[in-house]
């Protein structure tokens, strides 16, 4: 795992090391206070282009910014919530006021050139802090996004002059390019800049990287004599539900996880399922997806209603179902 050592700071060598933030080396965000902002709002639309408004892609990804941070145990303070005006001054006064360890502003950009392209992270001028968060940030949205990087810059913005914490103000991409747009506008891709987002500040507070988020790591298959068996490897225990359903394509076999995310297993793409092809005469083919939080793994099963036993492990975490045929 990536890990901020921590810093014992003595007040004759303080100076040395004001480039990181003081960390508790915790293992989760649980006691820091974490304001996300979203650019624009209500009578003020920001970017217009391309049949969207930058306040709303702004506001759907500063929302998803802010349920990760909670799940992970921050405490995460709005700057707004919904389609309303905010003034600047409002939101440097609400982020000063709630005593926020961090400032994070959530924009997309636009330019006359429209085959301007990328996202970028600002920080303000000098600020060693603002700077280390928005490189994490940057980093790690780098891993994710399709887009060009167009790195770590300084700025006097209004809302990184005057908030009295590392602020960052986050550019997702130019509402005026037509390939941007389809990405900041995708919500699949607006989870990936949450996530990315979660990473970074996780980096920056010395906490090991980690989905806060129960999520399907692997999974794994095998025919053995008289039974199939299907493996979910976890990034932490999950409740899960198992039942049949039929089509006209078949009979499947459902493990639903609630609360989950699935991980990019590798496998071909249909649609919004990632597939496999098993070689087992019981169930040939294995699709998995994730859907509104959830998790639906299915297996294609060539006869009706086997019977089934599935069970969970720990250290680590699994689900396994064996379905008998």
């Amino acid at each position: 795992m990536r890990r901020i050592g921590a810093l014992v700071i003595i007040l004759v060598v303080l100076a040395m090391f004001s480039a990181a933030p003081v960390s508790s080396a915790g293992t989760d965000l649980s006691g820091y206070t974490i304001c996300v902002d979203a650019g624009h709002g209500g009578t003020d639309p920001g970017a217009v282009a391309n049949g969207v408004e930058e306040k709303d892609i702004n506001l759907a990804i500063a929302l998803k910014v802010a349920k990760l941070l909670e799940a992970d145990g921050a405490r995460v303070v709005l700057t707004r919530d919904g389609d309303y005006y905010v003034s600047l001054s409002d939101r440097v006064s609400i982020a000063n006021s709630a005593g926020c360890d961090i400032f994070i502003s959530i924009h997309a950009n636009a330019a006359s050139d429209t085959s301007a392209s990328g996202f970028e992270v600002y920080h303000y001028y000098g600020s060693t802090k603002g700077n280390l968060l928005a490189t994490y940030v940057d980093e790690e949205i780098a891993k994710v996004i399709p887009l060009q990087n167009r790195g770590v810059k300084e700025a006097g913005f209004y809302v990184l002059k005057y908030t009295s914490m590392p602020a960052i103000l986050i550019e997702t991409g130019f509402v005026t390019n037509t390939y941007d747009v389809s990405i900041i506008t995708d919500e699949s891709y607006q989870w990936r800049y949450a996530y990315a987002i979660l990473y970074g500040v996780q980096r920056y507070f010395g906490v090991p990287v980690h989905d806060p988020v129960p999520t399907v790591t692997g999974i794994r298959f095998a025919q053995h004599d008289g039974y199939f068996r299907v493996v979910l490897d976890l990034s932490q225990p999950v409740a899960y539900h198992v039942y049949y359903t039929s089509y006209s394509s078949g009979y499947h076999l459902v493990i639903q996880l609630d609360n989950a995310r699935l991980s990019d297993l590798g496998w071909p793409v249909y649609g919004d399922w990632q597939y496999t092809y098993t070689g087992s005469p019981t169930a040939p083919y294995i699709y998995a997806t994730e859907s509104n939080g959830y998790v639906f793994i299915v297996l294609v099963l060539n006869t009706p209603y086997l019977p089934y036993n599935s069970f969970t492990l720990s250290n680590p975490d699994r689900i396994v179902v064996d379905v008998y045929g």
